[in-house]
């Protein structure tokens, strides 16, 4: 889990987004950790939020470790409610074969940058 997030901060950094915030406490079971992204590139108002998703079918959530069963990450061009908030995102699964995935998720980060422009 933290080679993901090591290569996806710096992936993220180079497509033109800073970190604003890390949110990694109180937060629902099925959150691990919260990143508020804002852009540094044009439009520089533009935000976006990570979202590192525990594992739905985990039965001891109360005991489990920061880092531990996450599964998947979510980009959402608004912070997630709850673990169903879909409205714009795209969730990319962090198992073996992750980077596969990499340029559609890159991808859909940049459309919320362009979205925001038309809001």
């Amino acid at each position: 889990m933290k080679a993901q997030k090591a290569e996806l901060f710096e992936l993220i950094s180079s497509e033109g987004w800073a970190f604003a915030k890390v949110d990694d406490w109180e937060l629902e079971w099925w959150a691990d950790e919260m990143w508020l992204l804002e852009s540094v590139w044009s439009p520089i108002d533009a935000r976006a939020y990570l979202t590192f998703l525990v594992d739905p079918a985990i039965e001891d959530w109360q005991h489990r470790k920061k880092g531990e069963r996450v599964l998947s990450v979510e980009v959402s061009p608004s912070k997630p409610a709850d673990r169903f908030s879909t409205s714009g995102s795209f969730v990319m699964s962090l198992n073996q074969g992750w980077q596969k995935e990499l340029p559609k998720f890159l991808k859909h980060l940049s459309l919320l940058r362009d979205q925001s422009q038309e809001t």
